[in-house]
């Protein structure tokens, strides 16, 4: 064992499987906050600018251009392929004052949750993390039980098995302080979690709102005039040969 560990636990008077699980929990903690919690607040800062931007768009009215948002406002990789997925749902249709887009599906058929937050954030993973870390606390609470009985000396001397006592008694209280601080975090990477995940959502539906209310909903007469027209147009070219005959 090197001299800084046997140095350290000498200095906290903590046994070394029980170090092991203290130091296993703050792996996972510090892994949690860096893979997890600065996306998850990285993800909820470019939501809020977009956000922003498309209510800027929204304000100043005029006939949004798709591409021009595609390349100024959703141009970041976890918005670019969903809106050009979604662009290809808008048709354009004549006006006076010239062309609109008219959208014939809703964002959140495109933009959806599991694709803007999930599956960034790895979020089907981290829901679990908690019962993880409580099953890691239950397994030092019966490791610490296990290794204190081990050691328990049963013996004719008083002194020996009062010494082999408060040994068991300490291991044990170590063991259910480990088991504790696991509960304890389990619970703190919940809220955490919950709370990081439901702020994404809100942003997610707050941007398909705001892009539905950029474009006119619905087919619209004059695509369905057009429509009738191609339909009639065939009609027709299907008849000529008919009559040829």
């Amino acid at each position: 064992m090197p001299s800084s560990l046997t140095s350290l636990l000498a200095a906290t008077d903590i046994p070394g499987h029980m170090l092991v699980i203290a130091l296993l929990l703050a792996a996972i903690c510090t892994g949690f906050i860096f893979r997890f919690v600065l996306p998850a607040l990285g993800l909820g800062r470019l939501f809020r600018r977009t956000i922003g931007q498309l209510e800027q768009l929204r304000e100043s009215g005029g006939n949004p251009d798709p591409q021009q948002i595609g390349r100024d406002i959703m141009g970041a990789p976890p918005l670019a392929h969903l809106w050009r997925e979604y662009a290809q749902t808008l048709h354009p249709t004549r006006t006076e004052a010239g062309p609109r887009w008219r959208a014939t599906a809703l964002a959140e058929s495109f933009l959806t949750e599991q694709a803007m937050v999930d599956t960034p954030l790895r979020a089907e993973f981290y829901k679990h993390l908690p019962g993880i870390l409580t099953g890691i606390g239950i397994l030092g609470t019966f490791s610490g039980l296990i290794v204190g009985l081990t050691h328990f000396e049963v013996s004719a001397s008083a002194d020996v098995v009062r010494g082999s006592l408060r040994e068991l008694i300490q291991g044990v209280g170590h063991a259910f302080k480990i088991s504790a601080i696991a509960i304890g975090l389990a619970m703190l990477l919940t809220w955490v979690e919950k709370s990081l995940v439901v702020a994404r959502y809100r942003q997610v539906e707050r941007l398909n709102q705001l892009i539905d209310s950029l474009f006119d909903t619905g087919i619209g007469e004059e695509y369905l005039a057009r429509l009738v027209g191609a339909s009639e147009g065939a009609a027709q070219q299907a008849t000529h040969p008919a009559a040829q005959l």
